[in-house]
């Protein structure tokens, strides 16, 4: 691999370009700024002609956004770091594939840590395909059983959200129960988790420390106390504060 990373920078403010210019070339000499674009299909032009190893992709664009730009690619031939202004559930999709991103207005400290993680990626040829894809692939709005990375010792894996019977939540990490009876431990907490799968899947917080997958309910009694028997014979519990929401949702759900 040559001293210097080859990189451009997508983003349809020009000041946000000159910003972004100013702080890798006072804090990063390694990466080397061979191009600019302001919107997708110059950046398509860009990456195809010139080959950078290293993209900063803002995701908010006029006419196409930053998503689109990769979806040009059958196989995206570069390292990404996402840019963009604040957007909550893109930056939850881009956290749960284990990709990097930057929020405006750029903090050093973030910079630092995305371009360190970038470089490592591109000297160990780290392939990040299968989130790219992934993340793709979630973001379409009539997606019924999305994937998330997790990291699994050396190794990432990528986990069905429907392979999930539930969730338990220990403080700043979650214990993730499969149907196949694996148990992974993620960085996450629930309302992470929350955030991701949205109001309309079939993921159901029932308390303060689970949520469950309404998917896998074998049984559940509508009495006191409020008992939910899942198709591996755990039983849970519900909080009686939760019980008028979570009877609402599996109405919803069932």
């Amino acid at each position: 691999m040559c001293d210097k990373i080859t990189a451009i920078l997508v983003d349809d403010e020009k000041n946000s370009r000159e910003v972004l210019t100013k702080l890798l070339k006072k804090n990063h000499t390694e990466i080397e700024i061979i191009g600019e674009a302001s919107n997708v299909e110059e950046a398509y032009r860009l990456c195809v002609e010139i080959k950078p190893q290293l993209v900063f992709l803002d995701i908010q664009m006029p006419r196409a956004n930053g998503f689109n730009l990769l979806k040009k690619f059958d196989e995206v031939p570069f390292e990404i770091i996402f840019v963009t202004s604040y957007d909550h559930y893109a930056i939850t999709a881009i956290k749960f594939n284990a990709l990097d991103y930057l929020l405006k207005p750029v903090e050093i400290n973030d910079l630092n840590y995305a371009v360190g993680k970038a470089i490592k990626n591109i000297g160990q040829k780290t392939n990040y395909q299968a989130q790219i894809i992934n993340l793709l692939h979630n973001l379409e709005t009539d997606v019924t059983d999305r994937k998330f990375a997790i990291h699994s010792g050396e190794k990432v894996k990528m986990l069905s959200e429907q392979g999930i019977i539930f969730i338990e939540g220990d403080g700043r990490y979650c214990h993730l129960t499969m149907i196949t009876g694996e148990i992974f431990t993620t960085p996450k907490n629930l309302k992470d988790f929350e955030d991701y799968f949205g109001i309309k899947s079939t993921f159901i917080r029932i308390s303060k420390t689970f949520m469950i997958n309404a998917t896998h309910i074998k049984e559940y009694s509508k009495g006191e106390p409020f008992i939910i028997k899942m198709m591996n014979d755990k039983v849970f519990e519900v909080a009686r504060r939760k019980k008028p929401e979570v009877l609402e949702r599996l109405r919803e759900v069932k």
